[in-house]
């Protein structure tokens, strides 16, 4: 992910069926607004050759000349095992053994925009939940990049935010009004007015109080039962989601 954008890989022999699905990304990216860089590769040997480990996503066909997307994506898994890879091609039968390559998905051709809508939400989904979100912070008069999945929580004191991450803490001006916004769609919640909680990192609560990555957070008593039914809904969904 570069300067919040999705890089996106599709590695496609059809020019016309490329040109499709770049479209579909250009439509998602205007519903939605989620910001996509794209980039087409021609064969799996294109692909290979030029690939610097960039991406967040590839959009693999099967049936191409050369090295077949199968054999693209085996050697693809020898040089990078995290990349999202998503089987697009007319060869259901194949795209199921994709799988063995820790593949996530795949879309029959032709491609209607509702079912690729569908599935790339999905895709989304599971790059934020295992990358998390870019979130841009105000330092030292400049900015610095951080990723979402790596905040335990932030803290409000007086006009300061405090981010608490697992590298440490970084001090920046702001409101909980301009966290809260950064954070909208993420696993984070109040757990009172001074603190803003990423779910995953809640180890346990005890009466009005949470413990987060080791640090016992306090619990206001109106804020209690938001705080507790995020909290559930998102264990609920994160067990949904690993039994996918």
């Amino acid at each position: 992910m570069e300067n919040g954008k999705i890089r996106i890989a599709i590695v496609e022999d059809d020019c016309g069926a490329a040109e499709k699905n770049v479209e579909y990304f250009k439509r998602y990216s205007a519903e939605k607004g989620t910001l996509f860089d794209v980039e087409m590769f021609a064969s799996g040997d294109i692909f290979l050759e030029k690939y610097d480990g960039s991406f967040d996503m590839v959009l693999m066909d099967i049936d191409m000349p050369g090295k077949n997307g199968m054999e693209t994506v085996k050697m693809l898994r020898q040089r990078d095992k995290n990349v999202m890879i998503i089987f697009v091609t007319n060869l259901a039968q194949y795209a199921v053994n994709g799988y063995e390559y820790d593949a996530f998905d795949f879309i029959v051709k032709p491609v209607a925009y509702f079912n690729f809508s569908v599935k790339l939400t999905r895709a989304l989904t599971r790059l934020e939940n295992t990358r998390g979100r870019g979130i841009w912070i105000n330092v030292n008069g400049g900015q610095r990049k951080i990723l979402s999945s790596d905040i335990k929580y932030v803290e409000v004191m007086k006009h300061d935010l405090i981010y608490h991450t697992v590298n440490g803490d970084i001090h920046t001006n702001g409101s909980m009004l301009k966290a809260i916004e950064q954070f909208k769609g993420l696993p984070f919640a109040l757990c009172n007015r001074c603190y803003l909680v990423n779910l995953a990192y809640v180890n346990g609560v005890q009466q009005y109080q949470a413990d987060v990555g080791g640090d016992i957070l306090l619990i206001s008593h109106l804020k209690r039962n938001e705080f507790l039914n995020k909290l559930n809904s998102w264990l609920a969904g994160r067990k949904e989601f690993e039994n996918v």
